[in-house]
């Protein structure tokens, strides 16, 4: 096995929420201005992790995602929240959707949150909302966010909805860490041909 795959892997097992003591690990953020809703999926890291995967991008000359003190994203009064302390913890934004992207992505909020004691309408209903969420869904949503982003057709965007709804939590969890990894700049290209190249 080479090197990259161990990285991978260990990386894949460090994200287990065991880690965390069960902390919810992603928050889900929607503002609705006029008719236009968006919805921005944050990854919530201790700064120390965060600066270190920054770190790790830069080396690699890669895109980086802009970090955020924790409280400058969920605010004060967020359910759940207070039930953390979060001193040292930032929001790395993974996605903002919006359109036909965000509606293409709305059964997946259904079945990542199913297990869950969270309302999925508190997100895709109406009005500004956020919402803290545990790891497992957040992996899961993670790849959707990640995934439909470039997409421009929907029968696309609705199969790799599907093909992200259906995948094992381990493949999640395998896909999150390779998406995420800086040591696997293809990751996301690779997510969307596995779940979307059988449509001509």
């Amino acid at each position: 096995m080479s090197i990259q795959r161990d990285e991978e892997r260990a990386e894949t097992f460090a994200l287990g929420s065991s880690v965390y003591g069960g902390r919810p690990t992603f928050a889900l953020v929607r503002d609705e201005t006029g008719n236009e809703a968006t919805i921005t999926l944050y990854e919530l890291l201790p700064t120390e992790q965060a600066d270190a995967r920054q770190r790790r991008l830069e080396r690699r000359r890669q895109q980086s995602s802009k970090t955020h003190p924790f409280h400058e994203v969920i605010g004060e009064n967020v359910e759940g929240a207070e039930d953390w302390t979060w001193d040292d913890w930032v929001a790395m934004k993974v996605r903002r959707l919006s359109g036909s992207r965000l509606r293409c992505l709305l059964q997946l909020f259904d079945e990542a949150l199913r297990d869950t004691d969270i309302d999925p309408s508190l997100i895709t209903g109406t009005g500004s909302a956020t919402v803290l969420i545990p790891e497992e869904p957040g992996v899961r949503l993670s790849l959707g966010f990640i995934g439909i982003k470039p997409l421009q057709r929907v029968d696309r965007m609705r199969a790799l909805t599907r093909g992200v709804a259906q995948m094992s939590l381990e493949e999640c969890y395998y896909w999150h860490a390779k998406c995420r990894s800086p040591n696997s700049p293809s990751g996301e290209k690779s997510l969307r041909v596995l779940l979307t190249n059988h449509i001509s």
